[in-house]
């Protein structure tokens, strides 16, 4: 199975752990649960838990759960499985860190002081002295 071949799908769009509505991470039992949870939903009304806009069924269903009992199927759907974005604590820090990146780069090109709450200088001059050197040239003493 090469995941980057598509066919008539895009293969990120729809992986085994998102039709079965499953984590990556998650243990064996949980995900027998979930693909329980699925099928019953699907008994009882396919039509009101549509996936990406289509109404799933027991077949797709199925072939999800194959996909994710043999070890190779299932790290190809991990590896097309894309991690859910930060939340809580992590956002918080994250945001914070790009106000900080914001301010940083306002006193930069206004030529304005260094932010007053951080005790941070940096001297982008030295960056370039940092960097290695392109492959096509020979490293300067």
């Amino acid at each position: 199975m090469n995941p980057w071949s598509w066919n008539d799908r895009n293969p990120y769009y729809e992986t085994a752990f998102q039709v079965l509505d499953v984590d990556p991470t998650a243990d064996r039992a949980t995900v027998r649960a979930r693909i329980a949870t699925r099928r019953r939903r699907i008994a009882y009304d396919a039509g009101r838990f549509p996936l990406f806009g289509e109404t799933l069924t027991v077949a797709r269903v199925n072939a999800a759960e194959e996909q994710l009992a043999a070890p190779r199927s299932r790290l190809a759907a991990e590896l097309l499985t894309h991690p859910v974005g930060p939340d809580g604590d992590d956002l918080a820090t994250l945001c914070e860190m790009l106000e900080l990146s914001r301010a940083l780069d306002a006193a930069s090109n206004s030529g304005a002081a260094p932010v007053q709450d951080h005790d941070l200088h940096l001297d982008y001059r030295v960056l370039s002295h940092l960097l290695p050197p392109p492959i096509d040239q020979e490293p300067t003493a």
